[in-house]
């Protein structure tokens, strides 16, 4: 079976309450939870959550609910273990990650991702963003070369800039899982589109992001 999960933790370090904040008239958690049920590619969709009181809105959007353990919701927890958790507990082949933190993802996004792991012989995969720009890690370029001329933007290699809009797993992840490695070296970098890269972390992009979604395509909903 094909599950997608919605991660939604009730706290968060950065922005509080990040996932029960409005854009437009919907939270967040509704915005994710309106387009995994409009890509209608999944067998299930399930609000993981620590949160009890979120099993009514699971039940208005006649999707599943799963509450995760309190030691699964703190700030020490990692997206293995919430992984690892879900796979131990539930029944599925595949694992689709649905992540609210890219509230911008289109409808399309999604199912482009869901029918390229599907076509796939990698066991996991995740979403990114291509950026063409010169780019340096610890003061050392990694898709140009000082010398021979300073390269041409065209002529980059590009950067695969993860924004984990989208992740996926197959149940023989388990022992990668296990022993705390999110993503095995069998792992499949997909592009997504501009609008999957505009993150939820602070303040700052919550309003950048309410400002953009009002032009923000394919998103599942009237906005109005």
């Amino acid at each position: 079976m094909n599950i997608c999960m919605i991660p939604a933790r009730k706290g968060s370090e950065r922005l509080k309450k990040k996932n029960y904040l409005k854009i437009g008239k919907y939270t967040v958690l509704e915005l994710a939870i309106i387009k995994a049920i409009e890509s209608n590619i999944f067998d299930n969709i399930f609000i993981n959550t620590d949160d009890p009181d979120l099993e009514k809105l699971a039940k208005s959007f006649k999707i599943d609910f799963y509450l995760r353990s309190s030691h699964l919701a703190n700030s020490t927890a990692t997206s293995d273990q919430l992984v690892l958790d879900f796979f131990q507990n539930n029944e599925c082949e595949k694992l689709y990650w649905v992540n609210t933190a890219s509230p911008l993802q289109t409808i399309n996004d999604i199912k482009n991702f869901f029918n390229s792991f599907k076509n796939t012989k990698c066991d996991a995969s995740v979403s990114s963003n291509g950026i063409l720009q010169h780019a340096y890690y610890e003061n050392n370029p990694i898709n140009f070369q000082r010398k021979n001329g300073f390269a041409k933007t065209q002529d980059l290699k590009t950067v695969q800039a993860i924004n984990y809009a989208m992740m996926a797993w197959k149940r023989c992840c388990v022992n990668n899982l296990k022993n705390g490695e999110l993503f095995s070296q069998n792992t499949l970098i997909l592009e997504s589109s501009r609008w999957s890269g505009f993150l939820l972390k602070t303040n700052e992009d919550f309003e950048i992001i309410k400002n953009l979604y009002k032009i923000a395509p394919d998103q599942g909903h009237k906005k109005s």
